[in-house]
């Protein structure tokens, strides 16, 4: 009997500034997989880092904004969530600026963030 494989078409990775997940990236990227960013915001944990606050202020955006449309411009599918109607909204308003290289440079170098989630590799399965 022969076996099929199945390629995955998603792949859904803790990615958040500090937490890139590079390799993870570019894996998927080179085999045509889309990756989904949870813990999109790092909960919260990066949006007052200096760095960030300055490239929000500059396009008159929040910080989550911000976030939301560097993952966007990386070519990551942000997954964001809240109850909160004024939140939501806000997660929406990213289509009308871009940010500069400059920009995606200053939120790459913010510092390593605390994994929110498992590390994969200590995870027993």
């Amino acid at each position: 009997m022969q076996t099929a494989e199945v390629k995955p078409m998603v792949d859904q990775i803790e990615f958040h500034p500090g937490l890139l997940q590079q390799d993870s990236v570019e894996y998927c990227k080179k085999n045509g997989i889309v990756v989904e960013a949870w813990s999109a915001l790092g909960r919260g944990k990066v949006l007052q880092d200096p760095n960030l606050l300055a490239v929000a202020e500059r396009h008159h955006k929040t910080p989550a904004q911000a976030v939301i449309r560097w993952e966007i411009q990386k070519g990551i599918v942000p997954l964001v969530k809240s109850t909160h109607e004024s939140r939501i909204r806000e997660i929406f308003d990213v289509f009308d600026f871009e940010l500069s290289d400059e920009d995606m440079k200053s939120i790459d170098a913010i510092k390593s963030t605390v994994r929110i989630g498992a590390e994969p590799d200590e995870c027993d399965f």
